[in-house]
């Protein structure tokens, strides 16, 4: 039976039927502000008090900020010596294709990471046309499952189509996608903000998008309830 690695959010993992299977590569996808990077971290946290190595690459916040941002949400990253957080250039990373073969893999061999949080995948992707796009994104999944780390990146959705990511390759490549978004039952109501597991490769999952917030012990799933 595959292992399943815990995400740290409980009514998230109910969902999973016990959480991420090992050595999957899973998009976490969804519109500014409801809260790609704090599942992340969950993610990441959960592997650290488990004794894990971990990863955080990062196209967008740098370290300081990714461990405040953590903080306000309950997860306190300083105490942990297993963690390894690296900001890269998305300007300098698109000069060389070669640097995403080269680089990473020694990157997570270096700290023989089981958990990797790449955040956010989509600063990368607005550097790319679309067939550059799918070779960059192929190649990293490639090296992903090569070393057999566990994977989330997080990924702008499409404006449109909020169970899409922006430019409709993530879902083809990863073996999960998980959907943050907000719901509206009408203009003049507050939005509700709803969790959706899209697909999970050989997983028994709900698919029914579920009510979520983000607390000061961050994100909170209520697997029982209904949105509406």
């Amino acid at each position: 039976m595959e292992m399943k690695l815990a995400t740290g959010i409980a009514g998230l993992d109910v969902m999973l039927s016990g959480g991420i299977p090992r050595g999957y590569v899973v998009a976490v996808i969804g519109s500014y502000g409801t809260g790609k990077t704090t599942l992340g971290m969950h993610f990441i946290y959960e592997g650290l008090k488990k004794g894990e190595k971990c990863t955080v690459i990062s196209f967008d916040e740098d370290e300081d900020s990714l461990i405040r941002n953590a903080k306000s949400v309950g997860m306190d990253l300083t105490s942990f010596k297993n963690l390894q957080i690296s900001r890269l250039d998305a300007l300098s990373f698109k000069k060389s294709f070669e640097k995403m073969e080269n680089e990473l893999p020694e990157l997570i061999k270096s700290m023989q990471a089981s958990r990797m949080l790449i955040d956010s995948i989509s600063v990368l992707e607005t550097l790319f046309n679309d067939a550059e796009r799918y070779q960059i994104l192929s190649n990293l999944k490639k090296v992903l499952k090569s070393l057999q780390v566990t994977a989330i990146l997080t990924s702008e959705a499409d404006k449109f189509m909020p169970t899409a990511s922006k430019y409709g390759i993530l879902e083809y490549i990863c073996d999960g996608m998980i959907c943050l978004k907000t719901i509206r039952k009408s203009e003049l109501e507050e939005p509700t903000l709803g969790l959706e597991v899209v697909k999970m490769r050989g997983v028994k999952h709900s698919r029914k998008p579920k009510p979520y917030l983000i607390t000061e012990k961050g994100i909170v799933v209520y697997e029982e309830a209904e949105i509406f």
